[in-house]
């Protein structure tokens, strides 16, 4: 069985949520070996850490200059990609001798660049998972073989940008296996100990609730009567607290949440989610076949993943985060139009990406010449795949 390595990098979690779900699918359904790595972190730590904390503050607090930057690297010999190819060469090096890959997938473009980089040396076929629902110039690089993409606009916007169109697969986003599973809503409302007559609003801002959370659930305050609200605040330990006060005489049915592990309940339970629109969390909520209310898109590709939504009637923007009481009224008064954005979440999720992805992979390998590695290779520590 051929080996798989996969690359990732926890700049926003869904890169690495996709990488994972790959992982676990080559293990459990096609018993391959596969191994994988947060690229950023492996080949520099320090580097790593200071680049996810300025990413965190820049869409938190300053998101005009990270869309600024998102705009200036929407070209071909932008000045990120000159310089993402110097990260972790010698790294990457000593990886691919030990683990000895038949193929390389990348959920992140850092990684992509110096796997396409170190092609010419190091010819090992690999390819590209873009994590977002819109395409970008910063995904686009010479030598990864094949571009896997969330829905058919996306190729054409990769095929206007030069990129030829048998490398272009339109399989959608990997997620976890959790979120496939047929669900009886009635006996997971239960489980989570959710009321059964009224409905349920989940409310989340990425793993680190860098969102409104605080002013979504004041607007929300004049619907407490008719609404049952659970707030995920994920790794955000400050929010969790700070919002555990502020919906104490709300309760039980408002409650905060921290970090859970059990998403794909909580979305097959909810009747509307409000949050932002990261990649990750649009794929997982198009499977639970979940209407979607988005706040506070991260400019640049969060605006992209918007546009998909709201143009296909299975999300709606709210520009203003005191209108949200507003338009959930409208909704709860209008159950059909909730139901339609039920039914175009279900049209366009695609909840089969992950095997299509690694069925891809393997029709490719076997029409490509075999790699083959030599024996005399030095011994090196690989991280924990």
């Amino acid at each position: 069985m051929k080996k798989i390595l996969t690359f990732s990098a926890s700049i926003g979690a869904g890169h690495v949520s996709a990488a994972e779900a790959l992982c676990q699918a080559y293990q459990e359904q096609f018993g391959g070996e596969v191994c994988h790595v947060d690229f950023l972190r492996y080949a520099s730590p320090k580097l790593s850490k200071v680049v996810e904390q300025t990413y965190y503050l820049m869409t938190k607090r300053v998101p005009s200059l990270y869309r600024f930057i998102y705009e200036m690297e929407d070209r071909p010999r932008s000045l990120s990609k000159k310089l993402e190819v110097y990260i972790g060469i010698n790294k990457y090096v000593e990886l691919i001798k030990k683990f000895q890959p038949d193929f390389i997938i990348s959920t992140h473009f850092l990684p992509a660049a110096v796997v396409s980089y170190m092609y010419n040396r190091y010819p090992i076929p690999n390819g590209v998972v873009l994590t977002d629902y819109i395409s970008h110039q910063i995904w686009v690089y010479p030598h990864n073989q094949l571009l896997f993409v969330a829905h058919a606009q996306m190729k054409e916007a990769l095929k206007e940008l030069g990129v030829d169109a048998s490398r272009i697969k339109v399989t959608g986003i990997p997620a976890r296996p959790s979120f496939k599973k047929d669900v009886n809503r009635t006996e997971i409302k239960e489980k989570l100990q959710v009321y059964a007559d009224r409905p349920l609003v989940l409310l989340m801002s990425g793993g680190n609730a860098i969102g409104p959370l605080t002013q979504v659930l004041e607007s929300l305050k004049p619907l407490r009567d008719r609404l049952q609200v659970v707030t995920i605040t994920g790794k955000n330990r400050q929010a969790y607290e700070e919002l555990q006060l502020m919906i104490k005489k709300l309760q039980p049915t408002w409650r905060v949440l921290g970090f859970v592990d059990n998403m794909h309940d909580w979305m097959a339970a909810a009747d509307l989610l409000i949050s932002k629109p990261g990649g990750l969390t649009v794929t997982e909520t198009l499977i639970s076949e979940l209407p979607m209310l988005i706040i506070r898109p991260t400019p640049g590709q969060e605006d992209g993943n918007t546009e998909f939504l709201v143009n296909s009637g299975a999300g709606i923007y709210i520009e203003k985060v005191e209108e949200i009481s507003l338009i959930i009224e409208e909704l709860l008064d209008n159950p059909a139009r909730l139901l339609a954005m039920r039914e175009n979440a279900r049209h366009l999720a695609k909840p089969d990406a992950t095997e299509k992805i690694l069925q891809e992979i393997m029709f490719f390998l076997t029409n490509e010449k075999a790699k083959y590695w030599g024996d005399d290779l030095p011994f090196i520590s690989l991280p924990n795949c």
